[in-house]
């Protein structure tokens, strides 16, 4: 079984499903953060040999880690709102410790995910705006400036003249700017993402720099090509150690 997971309304992940659900032979099952979070029955083992999970979800599916071949994984949080108690401190403490279990249960996955989780986010360390800057030029591309505010933490988003999408030595879209796809292909790989969206400012005189990333592109900017090749993908993933 191949499992694709995602936020609710993330309608590219539905995308991909419905994409590898047309390819076959593969059952692939769309589960998202509620889903899991909401689970109506969850047995986690860590203690003796790999870690292992079984989960019955709200619609009675059972999702057990063992039967996982493979995964897509594009969830950024676990949603936690249902897990509210009269005391603030519960409250914290309960879903500090639903985002770690669902944490847990990812990473029993991750030997054959599409983007591994890590302490720093679900599906990938999340990163600044000036972190992902520093790992594109150190990837050989042509960077844009980034302009900061010192009264906000926060930055400002650079323009975006199109998107490319990397998966593994793949790069759709950048039939437009062939010069930067090697660059697109050693950010993903010093990203360690398998699946990455690159953002490029187009510039006529230079022809494009890099303007930002993210683990979670819109996929259907690929088109189908990125379907055949995500199956593919897939179907070659390593088999786990256990």
């Amino acid at each position: 079984m191949w499992l694709v997971l995602c936020n609710p309304g993330d309608q590219a992940a539905r995308w991909v499903c419905t994409g590898l659900r047309e390819r076959g032979p593969t059952p692939v099952e769309l589960v998202d953060a509620e889903m899991l979070t909401r689970s109506v029955r969850s047995a986690h083992s860590i203690e003796e040999g790999p870690a292992r999970f079984e989960t019955t979800l709200p619609d009675g599916r059972v999702l057990a880690s063992d039967d996982v071949d493979g995964v897509l994984n594009r969830l950024t949080y676990a949603p936690v709102g249902h897990l509210v108690f009269a005391s603030v401190t519960d409250s914290c403490y309960a879903m500090a410790e639903m985002s770690a279990l669902v944490l847990s249960w990812l990473q029993c996955l991750a030997p054959v995910s599409v983007n591994r989780p890590s302490p720093l986010g679900l599906s990938g360390p999340w990163r600044s705006p000036a972190e992902w800057s520093l790992l594109a030029a150190g990837a050989g591309l042509r960077v844009a400036p980034l302009r900061l505010s010192g009264e906000s933490p926060t930055t400002a988003r650079n323009p975006v003249d199109r998107t490319v999408v990397v998966l593994g030595e793949h790069v759709f879209g950048g039939e437009a700017v062939p010069g930067l796809v090697p660059g697109c292909r050693r950010l993903a790989r010093g990203a360690g993402a398998d699946l990455l969206g690159v953002d490029l400012e187009l510039d006529d005189r230079h022809g494009a720099r890099f303007a930002g990333a993210t683990l979670l592109p819109d996929l259907r900017i690929a088109g189908p090509p990125l379907i055949a090749r995500l199956h593919t993908y897939l179907t070659r993933l390593p088999a786990r150690p256990w």
